[in-house]
């Protein structure tokens, strides 16, 4: 359960940040497109310098050698956008990430200080999530390139893999009063519904904000990460898009959110007690405009009907849609939980566009998990729009304060046979339900996912157990 809100509990922010990608040579984030009302003028990173762009490129001053105005701030991190009316200054960011920062540089601010807490003893959950245009960068901040994915430790490794092996690391490095194992899962949110990535696209359900159903593989080396990262680029639902073009290199545009889950189950031998927190890092499928990529606007209901009709033909114009809808919840859940923080109030589930994505990533809005999260931005002059958007999405995240608390551990017995009563609950109610005829077959693919996910926690707390006790069960995909 999230710790309840109280005078008495420390709010905490999140840590949100601003990437800008490269101009590219052609293509939607190209400075050939056609110009739009709004732009990104310049931004300011925390080395003092301001980057500005305009139709002679970019360049760089330093904070103090232009006009007082341009330079306000003194040296703060901060993006400003232009349009006619003038200039827009937008100060959240705790940093600003150029075109030429290091996929290293990002994960010592973005992430590095979440592992440290996410592997402490009593650790806490952490969501980290790219949110941008299509085509910014949130695949190669989470990801990283897919040439990174054929090599461990790769410079341009992403957020999730270089997370994955320093919480190993640190883990291998603790003495031996302390058993451990930690799983990667992925889960794709699309159309509303959640699917598993490494399982051949199973149904999974969200329930109290988690995923329920979804495989956990064990990882033991970084070696191990290198396989999630090619199923999920194998897996997941892309389709070429004007802002982001397909290649035998690239699959184009992500139009689903991914979630990465990296799980560790810590058992301290000493007491009895398991420990277990989630680091996940999300992938946000692509906010923008559907003019953007030439198609037509296509209502939340049309898109519905046409994904009813034949899954395999939904157009990019219906996928966007659904996006769309399901970012904007989203924000509207971020903004509901500030005002509710801020009153000292309990912070309640969405009740609108209450999807499963919406759902699952709305669990760093009511306490239960620390916040990280990187705005992507585009300096092309076609991406104005999309770009002031991003600002204000960022603006509102950067303004949410939770009562972050760790997890509280469990006796390692208790767990066991609460695990073990689940799962037997669950396939008895599985026994009884019929898979079609009957009223209650509406129930019968939930209570698949819940037989097959608490059969496997059954089994992942006795190879944690035997693992405790010094025996060597085997470990393998489950």
């Amino acid at each position: 359960m999230p710790p309840e809100p109280g005078p008495a509990t420390p709010l905490v922010a999140p840590l949100v940040f601003a990437r800008v990608r490269p101009l590219a040579t052609s293509g939607g984030h190209s400075d050939t497109g056609q110009i739009v009302f709004k732009r990104l003028k310049s931004f300011m990173s925390e080395d003092g310098y301001e980057y500005s762009y305009s139709a002679a490129g970019v360049s760089a001053a330093a904070a103090g050698s232009g006009d007082a105005d341009s330079n306000a701030g003194g040296g703060k991190a901060r993006v400003t956008l232009e349009d006619a009316h003038g200039e827009a200054h937008y100060d959240w960011p705790r940093e600003v990430f150029g075109p030429d920062v290091s996929q290293d540089e990002l994960y010592e601010k973005v992430a590095k200080p979440q592992v440290a807490k996410f592997t402490q003893r009593n650790g806490h959950n952490v969501l980290a999530f790219a949110y941008g245009q299509t085509g910014t960068g949130k695949t190669h901040t989470i990801m990283g390139p897919q040439e990174s994915w054929g090599t461990v430790r790769h410079p341009e490794w992403g957020l999730f893999p270089r997370v994955v092996d320093a919480a190993l690391a640190e883990m291998k490095s603790r003495d031996s009063s302390t058993a451990f194992a930690m799983h990667i899962s992925a889960v794709e949110f699309y159309f509303c519904g959640a699917f598993d990535l490494l399982d051949g696209h199973k149904q999974c359900v969200i329930v109290n904000h988690e995923p329920v159903g979804h495989q956990q593989t064990e990882v033991s080396s970084p070696e191990d990460v290198l396989g999630v990262l090619d199923a999920v680029r194998t897996n997941r639902t892309t389709a070429a898009t004007r802002m982001n073009r397909a290649s035998h290199e690239h699959g184009g545009s992500s139009r689903s959110h991914c979630a990465l889950i990296c799980t560790l189950r810590q058992l301290h031998k000493a007491s009895g007690e398991v420990c277990s927190t989630s680091f996940t890092c999300v992938d946000l499928a692509g906010a923008e405009r559907p003019s953007s990529n030439g198609d037509e606007h296509t209502s939340a209901m049309a898109a519905f009907m046409q994904y009813y009709r034949d899954p395999l033909s939904v157009s990019p114009a219906s996928q966007g849609s659904i996006i769309n809808m399901e970012l904007s919840g989203l924000r509207s859940a971020a903004v509901t939980a500030t005002e509710a923080h801020r009153r000292g109030r309990k912070v309640s589930a969405p009740t609108q566009l209450g999807t499963a994505a919406v759902d699952f990533l709305s669990s760093a809005f009511d306490g239960r998990a620390l916040l990280s999260m990187v705005v992507t931005l585009s300096p092309a002059p076609g991406s104005g729009w999309e770009t002031w958007f991003a600002c204000t999405y960022g603006e509102d995240l950067a303004k949410l304060r939770c009562p972050v608390r760790p997890v509280k551990p469990v006796n390692v017995a208790k767990l066991a046979a609460a695990a073990a009563a689940a799962a037997g609950a669950a396939e008895a109610a599985l026994a009884k339900t019929p898979a079609s005829g009957h009223p209650s077959s509406k129930y019968y693919a939930r209570r698949v996912v819940e037989a097959r996910h608490f059969a496997q926690e059954t089994r992942l707390v006795a190879q944690l157990v035997a693992r405790g006790s010094g025996r060597s069960p085997e470990t393998r995909s489950i």
